[in-house]
């Protein structure tokens, strides 16, 4: 202790002598060190988020850090702060190290169409809350959610309603007071509605009729080519005419519909040959969909009727300006046929609305309405001898009729020829009205007596095909008919009927349509379209082709007819909406 104390002692000492001299200070030092900036923020990685796979082997060697700065002890050894798992927010048990496990938590797959995902996603956006994914719960706004399911009042409309002024409002009508303007209904309209409500459960409640079960289910192969059946209320469209001539009296109190005196040819079998046309001298233009059928009035040829698929029927004017007399509208469906009278005085149509209605021709008035036991008819013929009585041909799938009216007795036919198994498509009279011809769908040919409904002759041949169109040949001698195999066939029209062989006309193609056939009046050639567009023309005697014509475009020439006077003029309708005259 005493040595110690010496040596200080001694260093003062020492130090006493230059107590008049500063202190030298001692040299200054640099000391280098780094400066830490921010540290880059790197974003979560897969290992991050699990680090027992950043042990593995191959791992990602960045987040193994070196530490190359002394830490004071307090900083090492404080307490961790935070969550042990900063972006782990699975729910527990749940495998960390599964693919559908990512830094929001758990992805599930499942099957959502597009536009499901856009309405969820546009109402969570706008009305805060959504449709959960799993069950019937609500993501979001359980009370906005709960305010929209309610159902809104609908206001009814008001009888009358006023919805303001143009000028004073735009074009946008103002908002009604629904309490102000709501009308109470009157006792008139109630008791209307209530007889509306009772008129239908009438319906609902009919009996049950065999007869109409039957026809159904007779139809069914055909159902889809044909219009609905007719039911026991079923009523015809309400029928209407118009008038185009300038007067339908002259001064001297003469219909429109009578010849003109004067100017008409002499007859053309009365020495008068006649000739093949040659060009187009005019369209007759007014339907507005295909002519079906065309037919000039006998004798004079002065006025020709049409028949067209818009439901419509019309007279025109063939001698003079050719332009239409008069339309008859009665068909909510297409036409099929029409037919007239011995004295063109009446006419009658039958279309695929199942109705056939019988006209006047000159005041334009529906004289009858028929309907064939609720079936298609598909032809009509007045009796030569009496306009009173009507015949149609007329079936469905599983048989074929010819009803018979006597348009005296209104109501049900009066006669019934049932042989046909297939619907029946032409009926024509031979031997003056004694006896009639009718074929059908089945391929069969029938010879009626008159009134009497078994048939007196009956063709069927294996080589036999569909004649849907008939036409007799001036002479009353043959009637043709047009094959469904591309050929017209000839047969006797006396007492006995017997096919004609060797006066088959081929060349056009009308298989699967039921072109018209004609023969000009000194009955030397025969006419017929095609399903082309096409109109041919033959020698009668020798079967030879003498001319062909393009006469329609865009379906086929589906009717056509000579003039009963002129020696070269033809009639001819297509599916063009036109009927064309050649000459």
């Amino acid at each position: 202790m005493s040595s110690a104390l010496a040596a200080l002692g001694g260093y003062g000492g020492s130090s006493s002598s230059d107590d008049d001299e500063p202190a030298a200070p001692p040299p200054t030092t640099l000391l280098e060190r780094r400066v830490v900036t921010t540290p880059t923020v790197v974003g979560a990685s897969t290992l991050a988020l699990n680090p027992a796979r950043a042990l593995q082997p191959g791992a990602d060697g960045r987040l193994c850090k070196v530490m190359k700065t002394n830490l004071p002890a307090s900083i090492v050894k404080a307490p961790v702060a935070g969550p042990s798992r900063p972006f782990d927010n699975a729910a527990p048990g749940v495998d960390r190290a599964a693919p559908n496990v990512h830094a929001g938590g758990t992805a599930e797959r499942a099957a959502v169409e597009a536009w499901s995902f856009d309405e969820q996603f546009h109402s969570f956006q706008g009305k805060g809350f959504a449709q959960a994914a799993r069950g019937s719960g609500v993501i979001g706004d359980a009370e906005a959610a709960a305010a929209s399911s309610k159902p809104r009042k609908r206001r009814r409309p008001t009888l009358h309603e006023d919805l303001g002024d143009e000028d004073e409002h735009g074009v946008w009508a103002p908002e009604v007071d629904e309490d102000d303007n709501n009308e109470k209904l009157s006792q008139d309209q109630l008791v209307e509605i209530a007889t509306a409500l009772e008129s239908e459960k009438q319906k609902a409640r009919k009996e049950y009729d065999q007869n109409e079960d039957f026809d159904r289910r007779d139809e069914r192969k055909i159902s889809h080519l044909l219009p609905a059946r007719h039911d026991r209320d079923t009523q015809a469209m309400a029928a209407r005419t118009a008038f185009h001539g300038e007067a339908e009296r002259d001064y001297q109190g003469r219909s429109w519909c009578l010849p003109p005196r004067g100017g008409i040819r002499s007859r053309v079998d009365d020495g008068h040959d006649c000739f093949i046309p040659k060009r187009c001298i005019h369209r007759f233009t007014g339907h507005s969909k295909g002519v079906q059928r065309v037919v000039p009035f006998p004798g004079f040829g002065h006025l020709m009727l049409s028949a067209s698929l818009d439901g419509s029927c019309k007279i025109w004017d063939v001698l003079n300006d050719r332009r239409c007399m008069r339309t008859y509208a009665g068909h909510s469906e297409a036409i099929k046929d029409v037919s007239l009278s011995a004295d063109q005085s009446q006419f009658v149509s039958c279309g695929f609305d199942r109705f056939a209605r019988v006209w006047d021709v000159e005041t334009g008035k529906v004289l009858h309405t028929l309907t064939a036991n609720r079936q298609m008819m598909n032809c009509v013929r007045f009796y030569p001898k009496d306009n009173n009585i009507l015949l149609a041909g007329a079936g469905d799938a599983t048989s074929g009729r010819i009803y018979q009216w006597d348009l005296r007795e209104k109501g049900e036919p009066t006669l019934e020829y049932n042989h046909h198994l297939a619907p029946c498509n032409s009926i024509t009279f031979i031997d003056e009205g004694k006896s009639f011809i009718s074929t059908g769908d089945d391929k069969k040919v029938f010879v009626w007596e008159y009134s009497i409904p078994v048939p007196t002759k009956y063709i069927s041949e294996p080589h036999m095909h569909s004649v849907p169109v008939v036409a007799k040949h001036p002479t009353q001698s043959f009637w043709c008919g047009q094959s469904m195999d591309n050929s017209i066939v000839t047969y006797s029209a006396g007492e006995r009927v017997k096919q004609q062989r060797k006066r088959t006309f081929r060349g056009h193609l009308n298989s699967g349509y039921a072109c018209g056939i004609t023969f000009s009046p000194d009955g030397k050639y025969i006419a017929s379209g095609d399903g082309e567009g096409k109109l041919f023309f033959w020698d009668f005697k020798s079967t030879r082709t003498y001319r062909k014509l393009q006469a329609h475009d865009n379906g086929p020439c589906i009717d056509c007819a000579w003039h009963p006077l002129e020696p070269s003029w033809v009639f001819t309708a297509g599916w063009d909406n036109l009927i064309k005259l050649w000459d």
